[in-house]
């Protein structure tokens, strides 16, 4: 794994998080459309293998939870290995425009307002840049980040 691909997946894991935090929004959209059980056991309405139809759509939800609380995890200890990795670079724009890039995701156009330098000088700091950057000893990688 090269420098670029190592930065690039704190903003990629960053994006798959948002992803399940919609599709936890529309899990629960759809709970809340679920008609409540009545009172009556004899009104009830299960399923072939007789759970109620709600019960799928919570555990459908808690394993997201799941999965979206280990990735928020991941990628708070990622965040921290690439700002660090970024601190072994010099000078601080040079930084600044991988801090930009990696962890704010943001385009050359805005990093360029930003750092008040057009869009072809920030991708010459950004090569630069890549160019001084140390990676950790024990880098994070995610998988299926490609």
């Amino acid at each position: 794994m090269d420098v670029q691909e190592y930065l690039k997946q704190g903003y990629l894991l960053d994006q798959r998080i948002n992803y399940h935090l919609r599709r936890l929004e529309e899990t629960k959209n759809m709970i809340d459309g679920v008609n409540s059980p009545l009172i009556r056991p004899d009104k009830v309405k299960t399923s072939p293998d007789g759970e109620a139809p709600y019960v799928k759509a919570y555990l459908k939800m808690s394993e997201l939870n799941e999965r979206i609380n280990q990735e928020i995890d991941l990628l708070f200890d990622l965040r921290n290995q690439i700002e660090e990795a970024i601190r072994t670079v010099g000078p601080e724009r040079h930084r600044l425009v991988l801090l930009y890039k990696y962890i704010e995701g943001r385009t050359w156009e805005d990093i360029g307002i930003m750092l008040n330098a057009d869009k072809s000088t920030v991708k010459r700091w950004h090569q630069e840049a890549l160019q001084m950057v140390k990676m950790p000893e024990n880098p994070i990688v995610i998988q299926n980040m490609q």
